[in-house]
């Protein structure tokens, strides 16, 4: 049993992300999802649930004591099983929730389960950084643009990469291939998933073995990220590539300083972007 933990620097898909792997997670193997965003949390209002159980409410009955099997008592359940200890929506109750379980980020990997925590936005400043110290596995989703891949790298000069422990996961389509960014940003690239908004908010309510989410793009990427995971916690050897959606061998994966990074990407920043009829770039116009 392990934490990973999972961010982004943009906000880009950590929710979605989270949800489809905790979705397609090994069934012989028990997960929980929890939702640790300072920013608000979204699960309840997708599936319709009631505000409680929940962050709060766990927060509430561990002003008496703390015991982290608690936890389990405070969860609600995605059509598949998968257990959830769902965030409030407000920001500002999330933070204050946060700040009265600053320990739960060190019981998570205590509790007999796989434990997927989605963080949101990475910010050091609010309650709850400190799982990404203690996770097994960082997971930081980012779209394969220019816009993301600048401030990822900026991101990482402030914060360097455990390259045995930080990985990255690209959403949706972009101009760079994930061996070159791999190259670029000096860390492992595990997978690339669709964007597939219909199929996402579909995984609140429907399971993802149901006959029309298990052949969707999303699904299928988000299973095969969930069993290499899953073997990751469990101690299970993984045969590393260079390919699309797989890491590049520990060797040949470069240690680089923040400021070649920065180059680096300023280079790709410097290649002509052809602009649409309207006057807009590409770029401008996805977002």
């Amino acid at each position: 049993m392990g934490v990973v933990a999972l961010g982004s620097v943009r906000s880009c898909a950590v929710t979605t992300l989270t949800l489809a792997l905790a979705a397609t997670w090994p069934k012989e193997r028990r997960v929980l999802l929890v939702e640790l965003d300072p920013a608000g949390g979204t699960m309840a209002a997708a599936s319709g649930w009631p505000p409680e159980p929940s962050l709060v409410s766990l927060a509430a009955a561990a002003r008496r004591s703390f015991d982290p099997g608690l936890v389990w008592e405070h969860c609600q359940e995605l059509a598949g099983g998968a257990a959830v200890l769902a965030g409030p929506a407000s920001a500002d109750q999330a933070r204050s929730a946060l700040g009265m379980l600053a320990g739960l980020a060190g019981h998570l990997g205590t509790l007999d389960a796989d434990v997927l925590v989605d963080c949101g936005r990475l910010d050091p400043s609010v309650p709850g950084a400190g799982v990404f110290e203690g996770a097994d596995r960082v997971v930081l989703a980012a779209r394969p643009r220019l816009a993301d891949l600048h401030a990822l790298a900026i991101w990482s000069e402030a914060n360097p990469f455990d390259s045995g422990r930080v990985a990255l996961v690209l959403v949706g389509d972009g101009p760079y291939p994930d061996a070159e960014i791999a190259e670029a940003l000096g860390v492992e690239v595990l997978a690339r998933l669709p964007w597939d908004p219909e199929a996402a908010g579909a995984l609140v309510s429907v399971p993802a073995s149901a006959r029309e989410l298990r052949l969707s793009p999303l699904v299928r990427a988000a299973r095969s990220l969930a069993a290499r995971l899953a073997k990751e916690l469990a101690g299970v050897p993984q045969a590393t590539g260079c390919g699309s959606g797989e890491a590049l061998a520990a060797s040949t994966r470069p240690t680089r300083t923040g400021a070649l990074r920065t180059r680096v990407l300023a280079a790709w920043r410097a290649e002509p972007v052809p602009r649409s009829p309207n006057g807009s770039t590409p770029e401008e116009v996805s977002q």
